[in-house]
């Protein structure tokens, strides 16, 4: 009897054979980092008939941590035995036993799920599930109950192995790390930025995160921030990078004397940018990602982001535009991030009182143009 974990995916089995056949290599790749990150030994990982099989005698911590890698949609920690029915049948009552025991049920409810993956058993999915069914009841206290359960069994059969289980954990799904490209993503000590860059990464961008320095005490809560999204980010674990603006005093002192603070905000998003667009250049990247709420803040209406937008030739993702800020704190606690958002961070004294809430692009033009004497141009490709 060996003991396995039944890893499943979902869009990765809507591709082509070919395509479908890479991101199995890519998460598999992505799985064994995860694993040997996390000292969980295993002797073997194989796809098969659109599961893949990791073979591991620590099948429960295998299948936590692999929850965290994206392109999984669920797993099972099972015992692979052979497709032969004394047998399921034993191994079935065994975990029965254990998760009745785990549960301290005395009379539990339960229904089983079978599935013939490849077709070579003789008996069908109902007949499995009758047979395994019928040796629990007649082996232990219990109740078939197929709509309100206490526990479901589970049995897949495939290529003459039979592997059942108990526990179907749930994962983030979408697509692994490495599939998609690579991202910059601008990330404050706030809790939007590392939301939208949980978002992307799970959908199989690699990402490189950047922020741009506002104090030691913001600083040290980024890395905090970037240390727990990285749990998510097996397949690519890019380093923070730190960028200490050179301009911002000048850009500051320039709007005070054109009295022109209103445009403080905007001015440091398009800088921001600015410093985002060179380090993708630098790193290969195919965008930009902003943690932008439509409406949520004053930098965030629709004509203060066209401004920001204007910093760059690459594309901008704002995978929150469309979400309230409700949405976004319920992510940020599921991810784990909310809490270390909320931490004390050094203040900003250049803020204004009463910053621009539809900036006009010509303006800034002019703005910027007195400040750097010169026209705000978009980085050529």
């Amino acid at each position: 009897m060996l003991s396995v974990v039944i890893v499943r995916y979902g869009e990765i089995g809507t591709k082509s054979r070919h395509t479908r056949r890479w991101f199995e290599s890519i998460l598999m790749n992505n799985i064994r980092e995860a694993l040997v990150s996390e000292g969980v030994d295993f002797t073997g990982i194989e796809a098969r008939h659109g599961r893949i099989l990791v073979k591991t005698d620590k099948a429960r911590e295998a299948a936590d941590v692999l929850t965290c890698v994206f392109g999984i949609v669920s797993l099972s920690p099972a015992m692979e035995v052979e497709a032969d029915m004394e047998k399921i049948n034993k191994t079935a009552l065994k975990l029965f036993r254990r998760k009745k025991r785990e549960l301290n049920l005395e009379r539990p409810r339960f229904r089983i799920t079978a599935r013939r993956i490849t077709k070579e058993f003789p008996l069908k999915s109902p007949e499995i599930q009758a047979k395994v069914g019928e040796y629990i009841l007649e082996n232990e206290e219990s109740k078939v109950n197929l709509h309100d359960y206490d526990i479901e069994v589970g049995v897949e059969v495939m290529e003459g192995k039979a592997y059942v289980f108990i526990d179907k954990v749930r994962a983030w799904g979408g697509l692994p790390i490495g599939t998609q490209g690579k991202v910059v993503a601008l990330l404050s000590g706030g809790i939007d930025s590392p939301v939208a860059a949980f978002l992307m990464m799970k959908r199989g961008v690699e990402v490189i995160p950047v922020h741009i320095y506002m104090g030691e005490k913001t600083l040290e809560k980024v890395r905090r921030i970037w240390n727990q999204l990285k749990k998510y980010g097996y397949g690519g674990k890019g380093e923070l990078i730190v960028v200490k603006p050179k301009e911002r005093e000048k850009i500051i002192e320039k709007l005070r004397e054109m009295k022109k603070e209103k445009y403080t905000c905007v001015f440091c998003k398009y800088m921001m940018v600015r410093h985002a667009d060179r380090i993708a250049r630098e790193f290969g990247a195919k965008g930009i990602v902003m943690g932008d709420s439509l409406g949520q803040v004053a930098s965030q209406t629709l004509e203060n982001m066209y401004i920001v937008s204007q910093a760059t030739d690459l594309p901008i993702y704002r995978p929150l535009v469309g979400l309230d800020k409700e949405e976004i704190v319920g992510i940020a606690k599921e991810i784990g991030t909310f809490e270390l958002s909320t931490l004390p961070e050094d203040e900003i004294p250049f803020i204004p009182k009463h910053p621009v809430i539809r900036g006009s692009w010509e303006e800034f033009r002019k703005i910027y143009k007195a400040v750097f004497g010169e026209e705000p141009m978009k980085r050529e490709c």
